[in-house]
């Protein structure tokens, strides 16, 4: 008797790995197409804007967006996005910006703050102030950009 019961939970115990092993395929597959349809419906760069300025008269706008790179973790299934630029894109008023100055190794971190300050219509400086360790805020750097090229 006993022995016909240990064959019964041999044959049970064997017949639940069976379904178990279906089911984790079958799981799987799906999990596989699932990931493979986000990886190629994310985009491999990404830009968030965060400023956008327009010329005096309104004929010219820049607008500055923080470039982020995809990385794809296939072993944990993962996308992120990480910091890799500045962008400031411009062109005409009320048009789709495309073109583009990129500054790459510009550490956004540390940006307290963008002036900018137009000179007509196509000419634009920004200043660039940072905050220091201590707290103290400094003016970094001036971007001269023509957006009329």
């Amino acid at each position: 008797m006993r022995i016909r019961q240990e064959m019964k939970a041999n044959i049970l115990l064997k017949f639940l790995m069976l379904v178990l092993g279906i089911t984790f395929i079958l799981f799987g597959c799906s999990t596989s197409d699932e990931w493979e349809e986000e990886v190629s419906k994310s985009p491999p760069l990404s830009g968030t804007s965060f400023l956008t300025s327009h010329s005096p008269t309104l004929v010219h706008t820049i607008d500055f967006q923080e470039m982020s790179t995809r990385t794809i973790d296939e072993k944990d299934k993962k996308i992120t996005y990480g910091y890799s630029s500045l962008r400031i894109y411009y062109g005409e008023y009320g048009s789709k910006l495309v073109k583009y100055k990129e500054l790459t190794g510009f550490d956004l971190t540390t940006v307290d703050n963008f002036e900018v300050k137009w000179q007509g219509d196509s000419q634009v400086m920004i200043n660039v102030y940072r905050k220091a360790k201590n707290g103290t805020i400094f003016k970094d750097e001036t971007i001269r950009l023509d957006t009329s090229i």
